[in-house]
């Protein structure tokens, strides 16, 4: 009887003492890339654009070996203040500098963390070579990939 017992009240906290799986479903809220659109300098139309070797500075690995479109979605450093990228059109170099902060949102203990972004004023280029005419900054606010949130003009 008492062994039956402890049988009872082993297996009893066995069930009691399993967790809900956690698993971060497919699909669940990422951290959000800035989104970059393209605009023909004249007319301040959207234009496709051709890029290479698409590369963020301080990281070894190349974001896009070739880009062609009107608007791409770049990663921001969500450990540091500045991001920078490596625009290369034709063999044409330029630097594009983006200054943000995060802010860090608990999504739930599977998924962890995400990162939203505000863009900082300061953001530049550096125009090594001269293709990109001038960045505007249109929404600061990175909540939403699907918004545009800075135009390149060139």
């Amino acid at each position: 009887m008492i062994r039956g017992l402890h049988l009872i009240l082993i297996s009893l906290i066995l069930i009691l003492s399993c967790e809900k799986d956690d698993i971060c479903i497919e699909g669940s809220e990422n951290t959000n890339r800035i989104t970059i659109g393209f605009l023909d300098y004249e007319t301040k139309n959207p234009t496709g654009i051709s890029l290479v070797n698409l590369k963020s500075i301080g990281n070894d690995s190349i974001i896009h070996e070739t880009f062609s479109g009107q608007s791409i979605k770049l990663p921001l450093k969500v450990s540091s203040t500045k991001t920078q990228f490596l625009l290369d059109n034709n063999d044409l170099i330029d630097t594009l500098t983006i200054y943000h902060q995060s802010i860090h949102q608990y999504l739930n203990r599977s998924c962890g963390y995400k990162s939203n972004f505000i863009i900082n004023s300061q953001t530049e280029i550096t125009k090594q070579t001269g293709w990109i005419r001038e960045i505007s900054v249109i929404k600061d606010s990175i909540f939403n990939e699907e918004e545009t949130n800075i135009f390149i003009h060139y």
